[in-house]
């Protein structure tokens, strides 16, 4: 996953087992680090995070081709 892209993502609403979560969104991703496994995405105007876990890539960005 890349800055650009969509995702698909849902936000724990009840960490005490069983968790429960909202039904799956789909967002803007604006940041994702991998080594901590955390995305940020844009959402109606509002930054989420979320983990990585519970993000799904939705659809890639447009990119240049690389030589």
């Amino acid at each position: 996953m890349r800055a650009g892209d969509l995702v698909r993502f849902r936000e724990c609403i009840w960490h005490i087992e069983p968790k429960k979560y909202t039904d799956w969104k789909i967002g803007l991703l604006m940041e994702y680090v991998s080594w901590t496994k955390i995305a940020k995405i844009l959402y109606e105007g509002e930054i989420y995070t979320a983990r990585a876990c519970d993000v799904q890539l939705h659809k890639r960005a447009k990119r240049e081709p690389q030589n």
